[in-house]
């Protein structure tokens, strides 16, 4: 399961140069940077979790959980914001769920 497949589409790689490049592309709308950023940070954290469980004798979690503890933490990030009136912004959990169904 892809956490960025829906804003990145075929431009998903595992170098480490381009995924920072893409974060930082000014070409794309903000409603794509800020899950996208969202995406990147709360990966990191949960795979640094995720180490240090079995780096100290937990269990090891399957990649699909994983994958929807990184999105739930997402959804619950970008639910928790609260936009009034017509902030530019007021869409992006909408478009959360339209790049992230699940």
């Amino acid at each position: 399961m892809n956490i960025t497949a829906g804003v990145l589409g075929s431009g998903i790689t595992p170098d480490w140069q381009d995924i920072v490049s893409s974060i930082l592309k000014t070409t794309r709308s903000r409603l794509d940077t800020i899950p996208l950023k969202l995406a990147f940070q709360t990966s990191i954290y949960i795979l640094w979790k995720e180490r240090n469980s079995r780096r100290h004798g937990g269990l090891c979690a399957p990649v699909e959980t994983t994958s929807k503890a990184i999105g739930k933490i997402i959804k619950n990030r970008i639910s928790s914001l609260k936009y009034k009136g017509n902030h530019k912004l007021r869409a992006l959990l909408s478009r959360w769920f339209e790049v992230h169904p699940n």
